[in-house]
């Protein structure tokens, strides 16, 4: 699985709030490779939109899944969040984020990362990778 946009790094608190408005934090994945020199390469080399070949050897991450279906209570939180700034899509062969809707890619080229975020909500689902929580290895 891949996600939509990838967020380095969340808090508890935003995905707490999140939740309440009625995201979705995914299980863990990727458990079995571990943080390890490896692992920790991969992910920088993918962040840095350095080939990867492929998602095998990122390290444990955790999904923010946010479905429309959910409703307007979520729209709006989304489109407050702080964080959406912060969300990136890395040009790495063998990472493989999932395309974005046409809305969602034209706020994207315009440099909107929240509105792209909202717009892909608005299209289904918008899933965002996470791989530290408060800057600290997800595991």
């Amino acid at each position: 699985m891949a996600g939509h946009f990838i967020l380095s790094s969340i808090t508890n608190s935003d995905i707490a709030l999140a939740g309440q408005k009625g995201a979705n934090w995914s299980a863990l994945q990727h458990a079995a490779i571990g943080w390890n020199t490896a692992s920790r390469a991969v992910l920088t080399n993918a962040l840095n939109g350095q080939p990867i070949g492929n998602r095998d050897g990122l390290p444990p991450h955790r999904y923010l899944e946010s479905k429309v279906s959910t409703g307007p209570t979520l729209e709006k939180y989304l489109r407050g969040a702080g964080w959406a700034d912060m969300l990136i899509r890395p040009n790495s062969t063998g990472l493989g984020l999932r395309e974005l809707s046409p809305k969602a890619r034209a706020a994207w080229d315009r440099g909107d990362r929240t509105g792209a975020l909202v717009e892909q909500f608005l299209h289904g689902t918008a899933t965002i990778e996470v791989y530290y929580i408060s800057g600290t290895e997800m595991s």
